[in-house]
This record gives structure tokens, C-alpha cells and sequence, in this order.
């Protein structure tokens, strides 16, 4: 297979079919779908080995719940394509997913693609563009991944492509101690890897943020603890990676950027709720 697509699955009975079917539904047969079913209590799973059973190309895996990271890298494990990609079960692709994808990579074997997203299910359903970009400059790339990181282009596994031998080669990894952050460090991580990357402008995958019950989007009650385990992660891959010290004050800048972003939010959330002084301090 070409593409490898991992979709983790919870609580997703009413969007599920929605999504494989926007896969499926293609000029394009040259996928593997692995849906990962993680402990879901409806009837996510049943409808999830429905497919299984129907389509060659599908695969289901059962697992005991164990948030969104665990489920990815179970995909990871078993995905045989040549790249990976991560949609979430209540997203979906429009009809020109693969052939938009298959393109961009028969031009140049990119180590990293990116493209953009339409976002539905608010009140103001809007497509997210994402600058062009194509390069295989080494230097270039750095800039603009630490721009992208700053932006928060880079936050998600979603709207990417990733090379698996990299992948694998690296043993790049979903941090599975955090629910907060975990994908932004794997794309951290593989960006430090990757030298040549391209982003499409096109919007090809619709982003749907109405059901809050899914894996990548439920609210956590210790955002704080969850953004210093990942950013801490974060250190220790930079400690490790092989970079050159140029490239690595690049990125820890963007970082440094985000982590003051961080603390000037959670400053106006404490204002705002009239926490006391001292309080306050010791928070931040």
C-alpha cells in the first residue's frame, strides 16, 4: 500500500461511518485504513468490524481503552504503507483526498507534507489555508517548521503525511504519559528528521469539531501538569537529537515562545476569575 491511514476510534457510532466511507469513496484504492478501536462503550466497534469484513483494505484492531496515543501507536505498530496518515473518527476528507496527495508525491518524494483544512460544525464553517510552501533546503525547512510550531500549524497529526521508514528508522513515537500535547511533540520530533517538506494549499480534509466525547478532543482538568510533562519530553528529545546547535536554538525559541503564550493565557484565566494574589503566583 501506498498510504497507511490510522484513525482511532471512541464513541464515534454517529461519525464513523461518515469518515471511512469519505476514504473509501474514492478514485483511489491504494490505501490501508486501520480503525483502533480504544474500549469504545457504543457501537463504534461493531460498526468498525462491519467494514472489516467488507472491504480487503480495512483493518480493525480491538484494544483496551487507553486515550489517543496508545491507539495511534497500536496503528503505527501495523501500518504497512510507504506513508502515514492520522484522521480522527469524527472528521472526514473530501473526494479529492488521495488524488491531491498521490500528486504532491509523484512530483518529489517528500519526507513531510502538509495541507489544509475546512472547518465545520461551528457557526462559521471556513476553510484554514495554509501558506504554500515546497523546499528541500535543510535551512529553510528549520525556519519555516519553527514558524509553523509558533502558529500552531504543527499541533495536530491531522493535514499531514508522514514518510514511514523515517517513522520507523527513528522509532518516533506518540508520548502515551501526556492527553495534552502528545501529538505536537511526535511532529516535533519527526521534523527534526525530515529534509525535504511541502505543504498544499488545498483544503482536503474537513475538520469537525461538534462531538467533544472523541479521543483528540475531550477537555482535561490538568492542562497545566499535561503542557510541562510534554514540554519536558520535548527537552529531552532536543537533548538527544543530532542537530546542530543552530537548528535546535531555532526550534527551542518557537518553544520558548509558545511555553510564555502558555503562562500569559493561564495569567488572564486566573485575573479573570479573581484568583487571590499569592495563589495566583504560585500557578503561574
Amino acid at each position: 500500500m501506498k498510504f497507511s491511514v490510522i484513525i482511532p476510534v471512541y464513541k464515534a457510532e454517529s461519525t464513523i461511518k461518515r469518515c471511512v466511507d469519505s476514504l473509501l469513496n474514492q478514485n483511489f484504492s491504494d490505501a490501508q485504513i486501520i480503525l483502533i478501536n480504544d474500549g469504545s462503550p457504543d457501537d463504534s466497534g461493531k460498526i468498525c468490524k462491519e467494514y472489516s469484513e467488507k472491504h480487503e483494505n480495512v483493518l480493525y484492531i480491538e484494544k483496551e481503552n487507553g486515550g489517543v496515543s496508545t491507539a495511534r501507536n497500536m496503528g503505527l505498530d501495523v501500518a504497512t504503507g510507504d506513508y502515514v496518515l492520522f484522521v480522527d473518527s469524527d472528521d472526514f476528507v473530501t473526494d479529492n483526498y488521495f488524488s491531491t496527495l498521490n500528486a504532491a508525491l509523484h512530483e518529489n518524494d517528500y519526507d513531510f507534507l502538509q495541507f489544509s483544512q475546512s472547518i465545520y460544525g461551528n457557526e462559521e464553517n471556513k476553510a484554514k489555508f495554509i501558506p504554500a510552501f515546497d523546499s528541500h533546503n535543510r535551512k529553510d525547512i528549520v525556519n519555516r517548521l519553527a514558524e509553523d510550531m509558533w502558529k500552531k500549524r504543527i499541533n495536530t497529526p491531522n493535514g499531514k503525511v508522514y514518510k514511514r521508514s523515517i517513522i520507523e528508522e527513528k522509532h518516533i513515537r506518540f508520548f502515551e504519559k501526556v492527553e495534552v500535547g502528545e501529538d505536537r511533540t511526535f511532529n516535533i520530533e519527526y521534523a527534526l528528521n525530515v529534509n525535504s517538506f511541502r505543504v498544499v494549499e488545498q483544503a482536503i480534509y474537513i475538520l469537525y469539531l461538534e462531538n467533544q466525547e472523541s479521543l483528540s478532543r475531550k477537555k482535561r482538568d490538568d492542562l497545566d501538569e499535561q503542557i510541562a510533562l510534554a514540554e519536558g519530553y520535548l527537552k529531552s528529545i532536543f537533548d538527544k537529537s543530532s542537530i546542530s546547535q543552530e537548528e535546535k536554538d531555532i526550534f527551542i525559541q518557537a518553544m520558548n515562545f509558545d511555553n510564555m503564550r502558555a503562562v500569559y493565557t493561564k495569567a488572564k484565566y486566573l485575573h479573570r476569575n479573581r484568583t487571590p494574589l499569592f495563589k495566583r503566583l504560585k500557578e503561574l
